[in-house]
C-alpha cells in the first residue's frame, strides 16, 4: 500500500507501518483506531499469537480512514 501524504512511500512491513504511526503520522493521534493500529503492530512485532500482518495492515488502513487520510492501492486483500 501507498500512503498518499507528502511523498509517497510503499508501506510493506509491520515495521514500516510502526513507524509510520510512531514518526510520519500527519493526523491527530488520539482516535480509537490509530491506538488500535499501535497495539496491535507492537504485539505483532513483539511476537504476539494472537495478531497477524494482516491484521495490522486493516488496523493501520482504519486509523487512516478514520483520519481521513488517503490511500493509493486500498483494496480489501492482504498484502502481506
Amino acid at each position: 500500500m501507498q500512503i498518499e501524504w507528502g511523498d509517497f512511500a510503499t508501506l510493506g512491513t509491520v515495521l514500516d507501518l510502526a513507524q509510520c504511526l510512531i514518526g510520519q503520522w500527519p493526523a491527530p493521534t488520539d482516535g480509537e483506531a490509530y491506538k488500535t493500529a499501535l497495539m496491535v503492530c507492537e504485539a505483532v512485532l513483539s511476537g504476539g499469537e494472537d495478531d497477524t500482518p494482516e491484521h495490522a495492515r486493516a488496523a493501520f488502513i482504519e486509523a487512516a480512514l478514520e483520519a481521513g487520510l488517503p490511500l493509493a492501492g486500498y483494496d480489501d486483500g492482504p498484502d502481506f
